[in-house]
């Protein structure tokens, strides 16, 4: 049984908590959050142990590993203390602030010898995972495009980053996921609406090998929630819907071969997939790397591929230029 303790019990941690609350295989001994209200209700709901202090629990409580869902400016202390003190780590996304405090965490997780992983919850989507499987079995073919749009309403507790690290890593994450390939070339344009220190919208273009594009539209100001990716090949184009779990092919009736003569339009087939959710399966797979000492499926080093992407995309606004990525 793995002896859990969550950092962080807000909007994301306490559902980490309840969580692990159900699995077999994990016990959840402790709980700690500043804010004491949220504190009690959700240790006495999940029948854990509450701690105001992250520290006092880390001493006290023998621990195999902890969850930290904090925000993101706090992400590199907590993080450390934890690895620091043996304890493998589930580290809400994204992995850090800034990358040179993602290498410290990295670093401190391997001289430690424990596990570091990074909670990019969309990998965890049926769909994306079917969808990852059908990409390798090569059923698109060649793929050229990838259009992102994750929209929704302004969310007020999000205060200390803007809209590209808080929510465009997920999709970043997932196109590096999906295509192993890395950006070479980024332009986007923000704008800041709502939010009182950061942008709240963004569309970025990038450009991977000069083979793919991927265009991302990313904001907190839509009064309706959007989370959907069209992925386009030779033979044809998966869309995926993350909040409904569906995932459809829409057929390139007129493909004969890679040399790719012409796009018509053919049949559509939606893909039935088991649901699940998300958080639960990448609770578990964490959960699986501790027990079968096996790397964590998202690594420290991919959430910090992530976070570079984003910044890359950040410093195109600002200059208001393409960036080359090295």
């Amino acid at each position: 049984m793995i002896r859990i303790g969550v950092i962080g019990v807000g909007s994301m941690g306490q559902n980490h908590a309840r969580v692990y609350a159900d699995c077999e295989n994990a016990e959840l001994v402790a709980v700690a959050d500043p804010q004491p209200e949220q504190l009690q209700r959700v240790a006495h709901k999940f029948n854990a142990v509450p701690y105001q202090s992250y520290l006092e629990m880390l001493e006290k409580e023998n621990l195999d590993a902890v969850s930290i869902s904090v925000p993101t400016s706090l992400h590199k202390k907590v993080a450390i203390e934890a690895l620091s003190r043996g304890k493998h780590v589930l580290l809400e996304k994204p992995i850090a602030e800034t990358e040179e405090e993602a290498r410290e965490i990295i670093d401190c997780a391997k001289i430690n010898n424990v596990k570091l992983m990074i909670g990019h919850i969309e990998r965890f989507n049926p769909a994306i995972l079917h969808l990852k499987e059908l990409l390798e079995q090569g059923e698109l073919g060649e793929i050229y495009k990838i259009d992102v749009q994750r929209i929704g309403p302004f969310p007020s507790r999000i205060a200390d980053v803007g809209v590209i690290i808080d929510l465009s890593v997920h999709d970043l994450d997932i196109i590096n996921y999906l295509t192993d390939k890395k950006p070479c070339r980024v332009y986007a344009e923000v704008q800041q609406k709502l939010h009182p220190s950061h942008e709240d919208s963004v569309t970025a273009l990038l450009s991977y090998d000069d083979e793919m594009l991927a265009v991302l539209n990313v904001n907190y100001l839509s009064p309706t929630k959007i989370r959907q990716l069209k992925i386009f090949g030779k033979r044809g184009m998966f869309s995926v819907d993350y909040l409904s779990q569906e995932l459809c092919f829409f057929e390139n009736h007129s493909f004969k071969s890679e040399n790719w003569e012409s796009v018509s339009e053919g049949d559509m087939k939606k893909i039935h997939l088991p649901k699940k959710e998300p958080l639960k399966a990448e609770i578990e797979a964490f959960l699986k790397s501790i027990e079968e000492d096996s790397q964590p499926p998202v690594s420290g080093e991919q959430g910090l591929l992530a976070l570079q992407t984003a910044n890359h995309i950040i410093l195109s606004a600002k200059e208001r230029s393409i960036v080359r990525v090295l």
